[in-house]
Protein backbone atom coordinates (compact mmCIF):
# COMPACT_ATOMS: atom_id res chain seq x y z
CA UNK A 1 0.00 0.00 0.00
CA UNK A 2 1.21 3.44 -0.74
CA UNK A 3 0.63 6.11 2.74
CA UNK A 4 -1.94 7.46 1.32
CA UNK A 5 -4.24 4.32 0.72
CA UNK A 6 -6.83 3.32 3.45
CA UNK A 7 -6.09 0.53 5.72
CA UNK A 8 -8.40 -2.68 5.29
CA UNK A 9 -9.20 -5.39 7.75
CA UNK A 10 -10.75 -8.98 8.20
CA UNK A 11 -11.55 -11.34 5.31
CA UNK A 12 -12.16 -11.24 2.15
CA UNK A 13 -15.85 -11.37 0.99
CA UNK A 14 -17.20 -13.99 -1.23
CA UNK A 15 -16.89 -13.88 -5.46
CA UNK A 16 -19.20 -12.04 -6.44
CA UNK A 17 -19.20 -8.35 -7.39
CA UNK A 18 -21.38 -6.98 -5.10
CA UNK A 19 -20.45 -3.26 -5.60
CA UNK A 20 -18.90 -2.96 -9.00
CA UNK A 21 -17.13 0.55 -11.00
CA UNK A 22 -17.36 0.73 -14.42
CA UNK A 23 -14.51 3.54 -15.65
CA UNK A 24 -15.60 4.58 -19.23
CA UNK A 25 -19.19 3.49 -18.46
CA UNK A 26 -21.19 5.50 -20.86
CA UNK A 27 -19.38 4.38 -23.40
CA UNK A 28 -20.62 1.17 -25.31
CA UNK A 29 -17.80 -1.23 -24.26
CA UNK A 30 -18.83 0.40 -20.58
CA UNK A 31 -22.40 -0.63 -21.18
CA UNK A 32 -21.81 -3.51 -22.20
CA UNK A 33 -19.96 -4.78 -18.96
CA UNK A 34 -21.91 -3.23 -16.94
CA UNK A 35 -24.78 -4.90 -17.55
CA UNK A 36 -23.02 -7.99 -17.14
CA UNK A 37 -21.56 -7.24 -13.57
CA UNK A 38 -25.06 -5.94 -12.34
CA UNK A 39 -26.27 -9.28 -12.20
CA UNK A 40 -24.38 -10.29 -9.03
CA UNK A 41 -24.88 -6.35 -7.60
CA UNK A 42 -24.92 -3.04 -7.57
CA UNK A 43 -22.54 -0.66 -10.26
CA UNK A 44 -21.34 2.41 -10.32
CA UNK A 45 -20.78 4.26 -13.99
CA UNK A 46 -17.84 6.85 -13.64
CA UNK A 47 -17.41 9.15 -17.01
CA UNK A 48 -16.09 12.76 -17.04
CA UNK A 49 -19.37 13.18 -19.12
CA UNK A 50 -23.06 13.27 -17.82
CA UNK A 51 -25.77 10.99 -19.91
CA UNK A 52 -28.50 8.77 -19.53
CA UNK A 53 -27.85 6.29 -16.94
CA UNK A 54 -29.29 2.58 -17.54
CA UNK A 55 -31.54 1.46 -15.54
CA UNK A 56 -30.56 -0.05 -11.88
CA UNK A 57 -27.45 1.61 -11.71
CA UNK A 58 -25.84 5.06 -10.45
CA UNK A 59 -23.23 7.78 -12.45
CA UNK A 60 -20.48 9.38 -10.65
CA UNK A 61 -19.23 12.41 -12.85
CA UNK A 62 -15.20 12.32 -12.56
CA UNK A 63 -12.11 12.07 -14.31
CA UNK A 64 -10.54 8.11 -13.12
CA UNK A 65 -7.29 9.62 -14.30
CA UNK A 66 -7.11 11.98 -11.27
CA UNK A 67 -9.46 10.55 -8.45
CA UNK A 68 -11.32 12.85 -6.35
CA UNK A 69 -12.83 12.30 -2.78
CA UNK A 70 -16.27 10.69 -4.47
CA UNK A 71 -14.69 8.08 -6.27
CA UNK A 72 -11.74 7.14 -4.23
CA UNK A 73 -15.06 6.39 -1.81
CA UNK A 74 -16.51 4.21 -4.31
CA UNK A 75 -13.23 2.55 -4.89
CA UNK A 76 -12.38 1.47 -1.63
CA UNK A 77 -15.70 -0.21 -1.22
CA UNK A 78 -15.83 -2.14 -4.87
CA UNK A 79 -15.39 -6.25 -5.27
CA UNK A 80 -14.25 -5.66 -8.98
CA UNK A 81 -13.25 -2.23 -10.95
CA UNK A 82 -13.78 -2.68 -15.12
CA UNK A 83 -11.86 -0.31 -17.32
CA UNK A 84 -13.49 0.52 -20.65
CA UNK A 85 -11.15 3.12 -21.32
CA UNK A 86 -8.76 3.78 -24.88
CA UNK A 87 -5.39 2.27 -23.84
CA UNK A 88 -3.38 5.30 -23.11
CA UNK A 89 -6.11 6.75 -20.64
CA UNK A 90 -6.50 3.00 -19.41
CA UNK A 91 -3.23 2.38 -18.19
CA UNK A 92 -3.10 6.04 -16.80
CA UNK A 93 -6.35 5.23 -14.87
CA UNK A 94 -4.88 1.66 -13.18
CA UNK A 95 -2.03 3.65 -12.00
CA UNK A 96 -4.06 6.12 -10.48
CA UNK A 97 -6.64 4.00 -9.08
CA UNK A 98 -4.79 0.92 -7.20
CA UNK A 99 -4.05 1.72 -4.00
CA UNK A 100 -7.30 2.63 -3.82
CA UNK A 101 -9.05 -0.59 -4.02
CA UNK A 102 -9.53 -3.27 -1.55
CA UNK A 103 -6.95 -6.28 -1.18
CA UNK A 104 -8.92 -9.11 -3.47
CA UNK A 105 -10.88 -6.75 -5.50
CA UNK A 106 -10.78 -7.37 -9.20
CA UNK A 107 -8.91 -5.35 -11.68
CA UNK A 108 -10.12 -5.75 -15.25
CA UNK A 109 -9.85 -3.93 -18.89
CA UNK A 110 -11.29 -3.88 -22.33
CA UNK A 111 -8.38 -2.62 -23.98
CA UNK A 112 -7.45 -4.14 -28.19
CA UNK A 113 -4.13 -4.44 -27.18
CA UNK A 114 -2.86 -5.93 -23.69
CA UNK A 115 0.50 -5.89 -23.62
CA UNK A 116 1.40 -2.41 -22.07
CA UNK A 117 -1.24 -2.18 -19.56
CA UNK A 118 -1.11 -6.09 -18.87
CA UNK A 119 2.50 -4.90 -17.36
CA UNK A 120 1.10 -1.88 -14.69
CA UNK A 121 -1.75 -4.21 -13.98
CA UNK A 122 0.55 -7.12 -13.12
CA UNK A 123 2.89 -4.59 -11.27
CA UNK A 124 0.12 -3.34 -9.60
CA UNK A 125 -2.35 -5.97 -8.57
CA UNK A 126 1.38 -7.54 -7.07
CA UNK A 127 1.85 -4.30 -5.16
CA UNK A 128 -1.48 -3.85 -3.69
CA UNK A 129 -2.60 -7.80 -3.71
CA UNK A 130 -5.66 -7.27 -6.73
CA UNK A 131 -6.55 -9.59 -9.03
CA UNK A 132 -6.18 -8.91 -13.00
CA UNK A 133 -7.40 -9.64 -16.07
CA UNK A 134 -7.74 -8.33 -19.41
CA UNK A 135 -10.84 -9.03 -21.46
CA UNK A 136 -11.74 -8.35 -25.26
CA UNK A 137 -15.29 -8.75 -26.87
CA UNK A 138 -14.36 -9.37 -30.75
CA UNK A 139 -17.33 -8.08 -31.34
CA UNK A 140 -19.65 -4.31 -31.88
CA UNK A 141 -20.84 -3.81 -28.37
CA UNK A 142 -24.28 -3.10 -29.04
CA UNK A 143 -24.22 -6.71 -30.90
CA UNK A 144 -24.43 -7.64 -26.90
CA UNK A 145 -23.06 -11.43 -25.90
CA UNK A 146 -25.06 -14.27 -26.74
CA UNK A 147 -22.87 -16.22 -29.16
CA UNK A 148 -19.91 -14.24 -29.38
CA UNK A 149 -16.22 -14.55 -28.63
CA UNK A 150 -14.58 -13.02 -26.02
CA UNK A 151 -11.02 -13.39 -25.37
CA UNK A 152 -10.05 -13.71 -21.94
CA UNK A 153 -6.12 -12.96 -20.33
CA UNK A 154 -5.50 -13.42 -16.72
CA UNK A 155 -2.91 -11.45 -15.10
CA UNK A 156 -3.31 -12.25 -11.81
CA UNK A 157 -6.03 -14.97 -11.20
CA UNK A 158 -7.75 -15.77 -8.50
CA UNK A 159 -11.76 -16.11 -7.63
CA UNK A 160 -13.26 -12.97 -8.80
CA UNK A 161 -11.10 -13.41 -12.55
CA UNK A 162 -13.35 -16.90 -12.26
CA UNK A 163 -16.81 -15.34 -11.59
CA UNK A 164 -16.02 -12.91 -14.21
CA UNK A 165 -15.28 -15.92 -16.79
CA UNK A 166 -18.35 -16.99 -15.71
CA UNK A 167 -20.77 -14.45 -15.64
CA UNK A 168 -18.81 -14.03 -19.59
CA UNK A 169 -20.39 -18.02 -19.79
CA UNK A 170 -23.26 -17.31 -18.86
CA UNK A 171 -24.47 -14.57 -20.57
CA UNK A 172 -24.40 -16.91 -23.72
CA UNK A 173 -20.96 -15.70 -24.83
CA UNK A 174 -18.20 -18.11 -26.01
CA UNK A 175 -14.58 -17.66 -23.65
CA UNK A 176 -11.81 -17.78 -25.33
CA UNK A 177 -8.86 -18.13 -22.74
CA UNK A 178 -5.30 -16.85 -23.84
CA UNK A 179 -2.45 -15.18 -22.45
CA UNK A 180 -1.29 -11.64 -23.39
CA UNK A 181 1.19 -12.61 -25.67
CA UNK A 182 -1.28 -15.14 -27.48
CA UNK A 183 -3.88 -12.21 -27.36
CA UNK A 184 -2.22 -9.42 -29.31
CA UNK A 185 -0.88 -12.43 -31.81
CA UNK A 186 -3.90 -13.50 -31.80
CA UNK A 187 -5.71 -10.29 -32.72
CA UNK A 188 -3.09 -9.04 -35.27
CA UNK A 189 -4.66 -11.77 -37.62
CA UNK A 190 -8.26 -11.16 -36.35
CA UNK A 191 -8.24 -7.27 -36.28
CA UNK A 192 -5.82 -5.63 -37.46
CA UNK A 193 -5.62 -8.01 -41.05
CA UNK A 194 -8.96 -8.35 -41.06
CA UNK A 195 -9.65 -4.42 -41.06
CA UNK A 196 -6.56 -3.61 -43.45
CA UNK A 197 -7.71 -5.84 -45.60
CA UNK A 198 -11.12 -4.48 -45.80
CA UNK A 199 -9.95 -0.96 -46.02
CA UNK A 200 -7.22 -1.66 -48.71
CA UNK A 201 -10.03 -2.89 -51.20
CA UNK A 202 -12.01 -0.14 -50.66
CA UNK A 203 -9.39 2.44 -51.59
CA UNK A 204 -8.51 0.30 -54.20
CA UNK A 205 -11.98 0.34 -55.93
CA UNK A 206 -11.81 4.06 -55.11
CA UNK A 207 -8.42 4.02 -57.00
CA UNK A 208 -9.79 2.47 -60.03
CA UNK A 209 -12.25 5.30 -60.27
CA UNK A 210 -15.16 3.38 -59.70
CA UNK A 211 -18.58 4.59 -58.47
CA UNK A 212 -19.86 3.16 -55.29
CA UNK A 213 -23.61 3.64 -56.58
CA UNK A 214 -22.89 1.37 -59.52
CA UNK A 215 -20.40 -1.15 -57.91
CA UNK A 216 -23.23 -1.80 -55.23
CA UNK A 217 -26.22 -2.02 -57.73
CA UNK A 218 -24.40 -4.60 -59.47
CA UNK A 219 -22.34 -6.43 -57.38
CA UNK A 220 -22.35 -10.31 -56.70
CA UNK A 221 -22.49 -11.78 -53.00
CA UNK A 222 -19.00 -11.44 -52.51
CA UNK A 223 -18.52 -8.11 -53.64
CA UNK A 224 -21.72 -6.83 -51.62
CA UNK A 225 -20.44 -8.75 -48.44
CA UNK A 226 -17.00 -6.73 -49.03
CA UNK A 227 -18.47 -3.32 -49.36
CA UNK A 228 -20.83 -4.03 -46.22
CA UNK A 229 -17.39 -4.93 -44.48
CA UNK A 230 -16.33 -1.48 -45.40
CA UNK A 231 -19.51 0.53 -44.83
CA UNK A 232 -19.10 -0.85 -41.48
CA UNK A 233 -16.12 0.24 -40.75
CA UNK A 234 -16.55 3.93 -42.15
CA UNK A 235 -19.55 4.56 -39.91
CA UNK A 236 -17.98 3.40 -37.16
CA UNK A 237 -15.76 5.06 -34.03
CA UNK A 238 -12.91 6.05 -36.17
CA UNK A 239 -10.54 6.25 -32.87
CA UNK A 240 -11.05 2.04 -32.67
CA UNK A 241 -9.78 1.45 -36.52
CA UNK A 242 -7.50 3.73 -35.78
CA UNK A 243 -6.32 2.89 -32.54
CA UNK A 244 -6.37 -1.42 -33.82
CA UNK A 245 -3.75 -0.04 -36.86
CA UNK A 246 -1.62 2.57 -35.19
CA UNK A 247 -1.40 1.13 -31.51
CA UNK A 248 -0.93 -2.63 -32.29
CA UNK A 249 2.67 -4.12 -31.48
CA UNK A 250 2.10 -6.35 -34.33
CA UNK A 251 0.31 -4.51 -36.86
CA UNK A 252 3.15 -3.54 -39.27
CA UNK A 253 3.85 -7.20 -39.36
CA UNK A 254 -0.22 -8.36 -40.22
CA UNK A 255 -0.33 -5.19 -42.84
CA UNK A 256 3.76 -6.76 -44.36
CA UNK A 257 2.13 -10.27 -44.35
CA UNK A 258 -1.16 -8.34 -46.58
CA UNK A 259 1.20 -6.74 -48.83
CA UNK A 260 3.11 -10.03 -49.37
CA UNK A 261 0.33 -12.09 -50.58
CA UNK A 262 -0.55 -9.60 -52.70
CA UNK A 263 2.75 -9.70 -54.25
CA UNK A 264 2.90 -13.57 -54.34
CA UNK A 265 -0.70 -13.75 -55.90
CA UNK A 266 0.52 -11.13 -58.61
CA UNK A 267 3.44 -13.69 -59.38
CA UNK A 268 1.25 -16.44 -59.23
CA UNK A 269 -1.55 -15.47 -61.42
CA UNK A 270 0.64 -13.94 -64.28
CA UNK A 271 2.51 -17.61 -64.34
CA UNK A 272 1.33 -21.05 -65.44
CA UNK A 273 -1.89 -22.20 -63.92
CA UNK A 274 -0.81 -24.95 -62.44
CA UNK A 275 0.79 -22.51 -59.78
CA UNK A 276 -2.56 -20.58 -59.05
CA UNK A 277 -3.82 -23.97 -58.35
CA UNK A 278 -1.17 -25.13 -56.21
CA UNK A 279 -2.20 -21.76 -54.34
CA UNK A 280 -5.74 -22.37 -54.13
CA UNK A 281 -5.33 -26.04 -52.39
CA UNK A 282 -2.33 -25.01 -50.16
CA UNK A 283 -5.14 -22.53 -48.64
CA UNK A 284 -7.72 -25.54 -48.90
CA UNK A 285 -5.29 -27.63 -46.55
CA UNK A 286 -4.61 -24.50 -44.15
CA UNK A 287 -8.38 -24.28 -43.34
CA UNK A 288 -8.41 -28.10 -42.24
CA UNK A 289 -11.26 -29.42 -40.64
CA UNK A 290 -13.08 -25.85 -40.61
CA UNK A 291 -12.96 -25.45 -44.19
CA UNK A 292 -17.02 -27.15 -45.03
CA UNK A 293 -18.35 -25.42 -42.29
CA UNK A 294 -16.96 -22.18 -43.08
CA UNK A 295 -17.93 -22.88 -46.66
CA UNK A 296 -21.42 -23.45 -45.31
CA UNK A 297 -21.45 -20.34 -43.43
CA UNK A 298 -20.91 -18.34 -46.43
CA UNK A 299 -23.86 -20.09 -48.76
CA UNK A 300 -26.16 -19.15 -45.76
CA UNK A 301 -24.81 -15.45 -45.47
CA UNK A 302 -25.23 -15.09 -49.55
CA UNK A 303 -28.56 -17.09 -49.16
CA UNK A 304 -29.80 -14.41 -46.72
CA UNK A 305 -27.94 -11.27 -48.98
CA UNK A 306 -30.32 -12.94 -51.94
CA UNK A 307 -33.39 -12.40 -49.73
CA UNK A 308 -32.68 -8.76 -49.04
CA UNK A 309 -34.37 -6.00 -50.94
CA UNK A 310 -32.57 -5.06 -53.83
CA UNK A 311 -30.38 -1.62 -53.47
CA UNK A 312 -32.03 1.53 -54.40
CA UNK A 313 -28.67 3.66 -55.75
CA UNK A 314 -31.11 6.57 -56.82
CA UNK A 315 -29.81 10.06 -55.58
Amino acid sequence: MTENSPTFAGPRPSAHFRRSVVLGGLGAAGRLFAELLRADGAVTLVDRRSGETPPGMSLLVADACQPDAPLRAELNRADAVLVALPESAGIAAVEAIAAHLPPGALLAETSSVKSAIAEALSRLAGRHDLEAAGVNPMFAPGLGFPGRPVLFARIRDGQRCRRLETLIEHSGARLVPVSVEGHDRLTAALQVATHASVLAFGNALRLLGEDAAELTAAAPPPHRTMLALLARIVTGTPEVYRDIQMAHPHASDARAALAKSLAQLDAVSTGPPDRFDALLEDLSAWLGPARDQLAADCADLFARLASRRPFDCTP
